[in-house]
C-alpha cells in the first residue's frame, strides 16, 4: 500500500526482527510516517512482516524532499540520495554509525526497539494487543530472551509496559522457539567440528568457520545455544558462501568488545555483539588475521595501503606514444598511470596497447589512447576489494587516490603474494591414511634417503588424490624440502637406473620398474604475466601447495620416517573431495595462470565433480575477460591434449560448451545443438566400438575433436592440429574428412550391395568410419561393414585353383577382390533383410 509520507523509515538489507520491530513503534510515534517496503529481511522478521504486514504504512516510492527514520542502526543507506533528505532520525543501540547529525536516540541498551518503547511510554502511546506483541518481539530476539549480556533493566522496563499494553507471550514464544531444518542442523554440526579456542588473559575465545554452497542467514540464532559456543567468554563464527564472507561474534565479558574487533574487518556492533559481511576473502584468511589481531598481532597488510607500490610510476598525458613506450620499456612496467598537467588521473595505459600504437601514431600523445574504464581504490580500502577488482573488472593494476592525488598502485602480483602471506598461518588438518601397496615399499626408502640428507619428503598433488579416491597409482610425485635432484640420484643409484634431472626448474625424473617417479624441490612460482612460465624459488611444502591449482590437488602425504603416511591436508581438500567439489585456492587462480580454466574443466569431466560456486563464477569473469588468449598457445594445446585423452570426453566437452571456452581458443568456432547432437552420437559409436574390438581401440578425443573442426574453415583446423600436435593421422584424416567424407556418405547412402558397401569403405581411416557411423542415414551399413565385411575371406581351396591357374602378384589380388565381393553378395545382404 502507498501513502503519501514525509517521513520514511528505511530498514538496512538482511534487518532483523529488532530493527522490524523498532520501525513498527516508530510508525506509532510518527503517524504520518511509512516504511520504505524492505527488498530482504532476515528469516524470523520476513516471517513476522508476512504475519503482520497490516500493522505497516508502508510506501514503494520515496518523496523528492523527506525525514529518513533509522531503526538498530546508524549508517546511511547506500540506496538513499542523500540530498533527497531533510533531515535524521535514529533509534540505535549500536555505538558505531557514519551519520553524525541526526535527532532520536542512540544508547546502550539490548535492544533498539526499547529506545523507541521508552518513548512511547513517556509520551502515553496507546498500543492495540497485536502491536505491542510485534514491537516485543524485537526486544526478545536482540536480548535472548533476556540472557544475553548486553540486556539491561531498560529492556525489561519495555517489556513489562508491552506486556502491560496485551503482548501475547504465546505469539511470541511460537517466533522465538522456531525449529531448524536438517540442513540447518547439519550445517551446524559442520560449524561445531571446526571450533578451535585460544586463551588470552585467562579469557576462553572460540572460533568456528565454516564453507557451505549457500549461507543461512538464520543459522546464528541456533549456534547460540551451542554448549561449546554458549560457555565461552566469547565466540566467533566464520561462515564462507556464494563469493561472500560472513563473521558475527558474541561477548559475554566486559573485557572483549566484540563490535569493537569486528569493526578492525569492516564491520561493526556493539561490545556484546557485532557482525561483517566480505566479499572475495576467504573463511580461512579471515580466521587467520582475526586470531593474530586476538593475539595483537594486528596485521600489518590489510589495507591497499599496506601493499601498494608508493611512490607510483606516473606517466604525463602530453607524452607521446613512442616516448612513453619507451618509459615503460626501460622500468620493466606492464601498465601505468597516466595524469593531466595538474595532476589528475585520467586513465591507465598498457604497454601492449602502446606497442601496436607506435607503428600508426609514433608521435601523437597518449592522452588520446588512455583506458578510461578502471576502479580506483583509497589507502584505507581492504585487500580484498582490490582482489575483486582485479579479478572482477579484470584491471591489470589499480590506481591508489587519497583527495584526488594517485599515491600508489596495486598489481596482482602485489594481492597474491598479500595473500600467499596469509595462508602461511594457516593450520593443516593432520591424519594418517593407507598408502597403497605397490607404491608403499618405495615411498619408504624415499623418506629414509630424505632423512639421511636433511631433507623432508611428500607425495604430494594428484596422486593424493587418487590415493584417497582408492585409484591405482602408477606415476609418483614428490616435493623435496631441500635439493630433490639429489634424493632422486641417490634412489636412482639403488636401484641402477638413470636419472633424468632439469636443474633449471630443480626437478628430476626417473622409472622403477613400472613406476613413474618425479621429484621436484619444494618451490614458490611467480608469473610476469597471466599464463606465463613461472619463475621459481625454493620455498617450503606449505608455500609449494599455496601455488596449485585446486583444493583437491593441495594436499601431501608425508614419507618420512617419524610421520610416515600422514595427509597432511590445509585447504580442505578432503571435504571438497567428500563433496565431489572443484575450488581454486584463491580468488585470482585463474587469473595467475588461465590454462586452469581448462583443467577446472577437465577433473570435473574426469570425475563427475562441479565447481563450487564462487569458483565458477572466477572462471566465468576470467574466460570472459579474454585470458585464455594471453595464455601461451603450447600450454592452452597441452591441455587440450590432456583432455582429449580422458575416457569421460563428452562431459568436458559439454563443461567447454557451457562454459564457452572453445571460442576463445578456436577461431571461429560456434557451438551448436547440431554439433552438440553429433557429438553425442559418436560417444555412443565410439562406446560400441571400445567393447566390440578392444584391440582397435584409438585415441577416441581426436575423432571428437576432428568433429568439432568440422565447423570451421579448413585452414583453422589444420592450423589447430598443427598448434595441438596432432598425430600424421588425425591431420589426414581431418583432409579427407573435408574433401571426400561426404562424397562416401552420399554414395553410401545409393549402395544396395554389400560389394558397393566393401568397396566404398574398404580403405577409409578407422577415424572416419567412426564419425560416419554416428550419421543415422549409414549407421547400419558401417556397421556391417566394420562387424563382418572387412573380415569376408576367400577359401583357401579358392585361392589354390587360381594360383594352379597361372594367376599372381597384382592379377591374384584382384581375382581374390572380385571373388569376395561375389561372396558377400551371394548371401542376402543385411539391407535386404531390414523391413
Amino acid at each position: 500500500m502507498v501513502h503519501s509520507c514525509k517521513e520514511i523509515v528505511v530498514l538496512n538489507e538482511g534487518a532483523d526482527l529488532d530493527a522490524l520491530s523498532a520501525a513498527l513503534a516508530v510508525q506509532k510515534l510518527y503517524p504520518g510516517s511509512c516504511l520504505l517496503t524492505p527488498r530482504y529481511l532476515s528469516k524470523r522478521a520476513g516471517e513476522v512482516f508476512r504475519d503482520y504486514r497490516h500493522l505497516f504504512h508502508t510506501t514503494d516510492e520515496l518523496p523528492e524532499r523527506f525525514v529518513l527514520i533509522l531503526t538498530d542502526t546508524r549508517y546511511f543507506p547506500e540506496s538513499i540520495p542523500k540530498e533527497t533528505v531533510e533531515k535524521v532520525i535514529v533509534y540505535d543501540h549500536h555505538p558505531t554509525g557514519d551519520v553524525e547529525n541526526y535527532e532520536g536516540k542512540v544508547d546502550r541498551v539490548g535492544a533498539a526497539t526499547t529506545l523507541v518503547v521508552e518513548d512511547l511510554m513517556e509520551r502515553g502511546v496507546e498500543l492495540t494487543p497485536e502491536e505491542a506483541t510485534v514491537i516485543a518481539l524485537g526486544i526478545y530476539e536482540d536480548t535472548g530472551n533476556f540472557t544475553y549480556e548486553g540486556t539491561t533493566e531498560r529492556d525489561l522496563k519495555a517489556a513489562s509496559w508491552l506486556l502491560y499494553k496485551g503482548a501475547d507471550l504465546k505469539i511470541i514464544r511460537r517466533y522465538m522457539l522456531e525449529s531448524f531444518t536438517k540442513e540447518q542442523i547439519d550445517i551446524v554440526r559442520r560449524i561445531l567440528s571446526s571450533i578451535e579456542k585460544i586463551y588470552l588473559d585467562g579469557r576462553e575465545i572460540a572460533i568456528a568457520t565454516a564453507v557451505l554452497e549457500k549461507y543461512e542467514p538464520d543459522i546464528n540464532a541456533l549456534l547460540y545455544e551451542v554448549k561449546d559456543l554458549k560457555e565461552a567468554d566469547a565466540f566467533f563464527v566464520i561462515i564462507e558462501a556464494e563469493g561472500k564472507t560472513y563473521v558475527f561474534g558474541r561477548s559475554q565479558t566486559e573485557d572483549i568488545d566484540a563490535g569493537n574487533i569486528l569493526s578492525y574487518f569492516s564491520g561493526g556492533g556493539h561490545p556484546e555483539a557485532g557482525a561483517t559481511k566480505l566479499e572475495n576473502v576467504s573463511a580461512s584468511r579471515i580466521k587467520n588475521m582475526l586470531v593474530n589481531y586476538l593475539k595483537g598481532i594486528k596485521s600489518q597488510k590489510l589495507r591497499v595501503g599496506d601493499i601498494m607500490s608508493s611512490p607510483p610510476f606516473l606517466l604525463s598525458d602530453h607524452l607521446s606514444v613512442k616516448d612513453a613506450l619507451l618509459e615503460l620499456s626501460e622500468r620493466g612496467f606492464a601498465n601505468a598511470p597516466v595524469i593531466d598537467r595538474d595532476g589528475n588521473l585520467i586513465g591507465i595505459i598498457s604497454k601492449k596497447s602502446l606497442l601496436k600504437l607506435s607503428r600508426l601514431y609514433p608521435e601523437e600523445p597518449i592522452e588520446e589512447f588512455v583506458n578510461k574504464d578502471f576502479t580506483t581504490l583509497s589507502p584505507d580500502s581492504p585487500v580484498w576489494e582490490a582482489e575483486e577488482v582485479l579479478t572482477k573488472f579484470g584491471q591489470k593494476l589499480i590506481p591508489v587516490v587519497e583527495e584526488g592525488v594517485v599515491v600508489g598502485v596495486v598489481t596482482r602480483l602485489d594481492i597474491l603474494h598479500r595473500m600467499k602471506e596469509d595462508l602461511g598461518e594457516v593450520k593443516a588438518l593432520h591424519k594418517r591414511v593407507k598408502i597403497p601397496g605397490n607404491i608403499e615399499s618405495i615411498s619408504k626408502e624415499v623418506g629414509e634417503i630424505a632423512q639421511g640428507l636433511g631433507y623432508k619428503a611428500y607425495i604430494v598433488g594428484g596422486v593424493v588424490r587418487d590415493i584417497l579416491l582408492g585409484k591405482e597409482v602408477w606415476d609418483l610425485d614428490f616435493v623435496v624440502e631441500g635439493d630433490a635432484i639429489e634424493l632422486a640420484e641417490r634412489l636412482a643409484s639403488r636401484y641402477k637406473v638413470k636419472t633424468h634431472p632439469f636443474p633449471e626448474f630443480g626437478t628430476a625424473h626417473l622409472k622403477v620398474g613400472t613406476l613413474k617417479l618425479e621429484f621436484a624441490t619444494a618451490r614458490r612460482e611467480t608469473y610476469s604475466r597471466p599464463g606465463a612460465y613461472p619463475k621459481v624459488e625454493r620455498a617450503s611444502l606449505k608455500e609449494d601447495l599455496v601455488r596449485r591449482d585446486f583444493t583437491i590437488n593441495a594436499m601431501a602425504i608425508s614419507v618420512n620416517p617419524e610421520s610416515f603416511g600422514t595427509l597432511i591436508d590445509y585447504f580442505g581438500g578432503v571435504r571438497d573431495l567428500k563433496d565431489k567439489i572443484i575450488r581454486v585456492l584463491h580468488p585470482v587462480s585463474f587469473i595467475e595462470d588461465p590454462v586452469r580454466i581448462l583443467r577446472a574443466l577437465r577433473f570435473a569431466g574426469r570425475l563427475g565433480f562441479k565447481c563450487s560456486k564462487s569458483t565458477e563464477r572466477l572462471l566465468k569473469q576470467a574466460v570472459n575477460l579474454g585470458l585464455l588468449e594471453e595464455a601461451p598457445t603450447g600450454r592452452i594445446m597441452n591441455e587440450i591434449r590432456l583432455a582429449l585423452r580422458e575416457d569421460r570426453i563428452l562431459e568436458i566437452l559439454s563443461l567447454y560448451r557451457k562454459f564457452k571456452v572453445l571460442e576463445h581458443i578456436i577461431k571461429g568456432f560456434n557451438w551448436t545443438q547440431n554439433l552438440e547432437d553429433k557429438l553425442v552420437s559418436l560417444k555412443k559409436v565410439t562406446d560400441w566400438h571400445s567393447l566390440e574390438f578392444p584391440s582397435e581401440r584409438i585415441d577416441y578425443g581426436w575423432v571428437f575433436l576432428m568433429v568439432i573442426l568440422s565447423t570451421i574453415k579448413p585452414d583453422v583446423s589444420m592450423k589447430f592440429l598443427q598448434d595441438v600436435s596432432a598425430p600424421s593421422w588425425v591431420r589426414e584424416s581431418m583432409e579427407s574428412l573435408y574433401t571426400t567424407l561426404n562424397i562416401i556418405k552420399g554414395n553410401l547412402q545409393k549402395a544396395e550391395r554389400n560389394s558397393e558397401i566393401y568397396k566404398l569403405l574398404k580403405g577409409v581411416h578407422l577415424s572416419l568410419l567412426l564419425i560416419l557411423m554416428s550419421c543415422r542415414e549409414v549407421q547400419d551399413k558401417v556397421k556391417l561393414f566394420l562387424e563382418r565385411l572387412r573380415f569376408v575371406k576367400v577359401p583357401p581351396e579358392a585361392v589354390r585353383e587360381m594360383k594352379e591357374r597361372g594367376l599372381e602378384g597384382r592379377e591374384l589380388g584382384e581375382e581374390i577382390e572380385k571373388l569376395k565381393e561375389r561372396l558377400m553378395d551371394e548371401e542376402k545382404s543385411f539391407i535386404m533383410e531390414r523391413p
